[in-house]
């Protein structure tokens, strides 16, 4: 963890969008996308995903699979932050993201090789797409 906190803050490329499912009432939703490659564009594998959320004491941790996709189901309704990491890769991190009760979230990621050690935080906007 402590990796993380030195870590730049990077975000790349981010596109989010929400649809309804059918799992009204729940005062949940969930979490899913894909973590790309940004030079590459092809998806990366074994990228340790999280979400949080400080009110609700929520902390859920997931790893992508072969083809750099995530999904967490049972999310409580909030502003999550998002923390990205990967041997390799710049740890990225992103807050505020909402999650809406009986929404399904779609992320899509794109993370940067580390070029070094440590680096100066950037941060890069965010687009939000709701459908």
């Amino acid at each position: 963890m402590k990796k993380l906190l030195i870590a730049t803050i990077l975000m790349t490329g981010i596109s989010v969008s929400a649809y309804a499912t059918a799992d009204k009432g729940t005062e949940t939703g969930t979490v899913q996308g894909t973590i790309i490659d940004a030079e590459t564009k092809k998806p990366v594998a074994n990228v340790t995903f999280s979400a949080t959320i400080r009110k609700a004491s929520f902390f859920k941790e997931i790893v992508t699979d072969a083809n750099g996709n995530f999904k967490i189901n049972n999310v409580p309704v909030g502003e999550h932050t998002i923390v990205i990491d990967k041997v390799g890769y710049r740890a990225s991190k992103k807050e505020a993201i909402l999650v809406k009760e009986g929404l399904v979230l779609k992320l899509e990621f794109e993370v940067v090789e580390a070029e070094e050690e440590i680096h100066e935080p950037l941060i890069s906007p965010i687009t939000i797409h709701s459908f």
